[in-house]
């Protein structure tokens, strides 16, 4: 059961996203026509575009695809989806793998359409802008592009779980939205809850980073190594090297998990379907 829920949750979703995928494809094909025939300024304007576009899809899809939970959940056809002979768990499960499916989708397009443009921006002179800036990154206090680019990389795994958190908050905020007493300030209610749950999981995360800090360091070498040590932190920073903290996840995913146990015993027991 669970298998067809997320199926046809990712069709529903699908539907919200399709036009702008659609545009993403669009520009990227420009980018690459442009590439190929060596049309100059074809190029600069298709490489802005896709970054436009791909941040576009982004913000498109969180809307599309968290609006497509309200709208299951709570609104028109809420009903027929809480005769389903499934649980809240279930359900919301299901809700959380698909949109968390579509975001992360959004989220390699931007990456892929960044790489897109990186590669027409630094050309194949050396006299390239990008170039020249990549090349005075340690005079500018900034680790060198090897060390920057994998340090990218543990940042975009880093918000990979993020993602995950995120949409939890949404979801509770929602949900809390659609119980008395709470659905008593509407609209407003979910943005109010929203932001409540997200300040204190922040606050969390902040506290707990000074209690017990963790971190994965990039060497300069682009060697990599753990710590729990500020003071290794700050002397690897010094050596040209850079770190990526670890306790925000480890705080956020615990986050999650509660903000998930809570949210799915609220769809079972308290929410008023409009």
């Amino acid at each position: 059961m669970l298998g067809k829920l997320i199926k046809n949750d990712m069709r529903a979703a699908a539907r919200g996203v399709s036009n702008v995928y659609l545009a993403a494809l669009i520009a990227i094909a420009a980018m690459g026509i442009c590439l190929f025939a060596d049309v100059g300024v074809g190029k600069v304007i298709a490489s802005i575009l896709l970054i436009l576009v791909s941040i576009a899809t982004i913000i498109v899809t969180i809307v599309a695809t968290l609006g497509e939970f309200r709208k299951g959940m709570f609104g028109d056809r809420g009903y027929l989806t809480h005769t389903l002979p499934v649980k809240g768990p279930t359900m919301l499960f299901s809700k959380l793998v698909t949109s968390f499916c579509w975001i992360v989708i959004s989220y390699l397009l931007v990456f892929f359409c960044a790489w897109l443009a990186y590669y027409y921006w630094m050309g194949e002179s050396s006299d390239s802008l990008v170039y020249m800036i990549s090349e005075m990154l340690p005079e500018l206090g900034m680790p060198e592009k090897g060390v920057l680019i994998e340090t990218l990389v543990f940042i975009a795994i880093k918000g990979v779980f993020l993602i995950i958190v995120f949409i939890t908050e949404v979801f509770f905020a929602l949900t809390l939205a659609n119980v008395r007493p709470f659905s008593a300030l509407g609209g407003f209610g979910s943005v109010l809850y929203f932001f409540a749950s997200f300040g204190i999981v922040v606050f969390l995360s902040s506290r707990a980073e000074k209690l017990f800090l963790t971190a994965v360091l990039v060497n300069a070498d682009q060697s990599l190594g753990f710590t729990t040590d500020p003071g290794a932190i700050t002397a690897i920073r010094n050596a040209g090297g850079a770190s990526v903290t670890l306790t925000q996840v480890y705080v956020e995913i615990i986050a999650a998990v509660v903000l998930f146990v809570l949210t799915a015993e609220l769809i079972d027991k308290k929410i008023n379907v409009k």
